[in-house]
């Protein structure tokens, strides 16, 4: 990599590293000064939207949202660890649930030193509770999403 030097005559990385990858548009066909080269980097927000469409056309987000019942009369475990299989309509093997509380139900389960996580073992969702047993029934809503793998 070549030495450019800044006005304080410290090398300036960020100028190096644009200089090279300069040099590499030039040696795959780019004609034209630096300045024209930075420019042709630079994309309007229609070309934008229209590249995000077009990935997305290949790789669909496909998120919906649920709503799954935590019973406190289905925990099962122990020492801050519990448990409970849940029916989540819509879950497939290769989903991914996340529970997504409302305000209130966050402030109730920080109140009550509650923290809720989910797992997916090929279709099974179990909904963890780490902190004190659950005493309350929940109705949570939860986003799935589909994971490409």
């Amino acid at each position: 990599m070549s030495e450019v030097y800044n006005a304080m005559g410290r090398i300036n990385r960020l100028s190096v590293l644009c200089i090279d990858a300069y040099g590499v548009a030039v040696k795959n066909g780019f004609e034209g000064t630096v300045e024209e080269w930075l420019e042709s980097l630079k994309a309007t927000d229609e070309q934008v939207a229209e590249a995000v469409a077009d990935y997305m056309k290949d790789n669909p987000v496909r998120a919906t949202i649920g709503w799954i019942d935590l019973l406190a009369s289905k925990w099962v475990g122990e020492d801050n660890l519990y448990s409970q299989v849940v029916s989540v309509d819509g879950a497939t093997k290769n989903s991914q649930v996340d529970i997504t509380p409302s305000v209130e139900q966050l402030a109730v389960f920080y109140e009550k030193d509650l923290a809720f996580v989910t797992e997916n073992d090929d279709g099974v969702v179990t909904v963890y509770a780490i902190g004190q047993k659950p005493t309350n029934d929940y109705f949570v809503q939860v986003t799935i999403t589909e994971v490409v793998t």
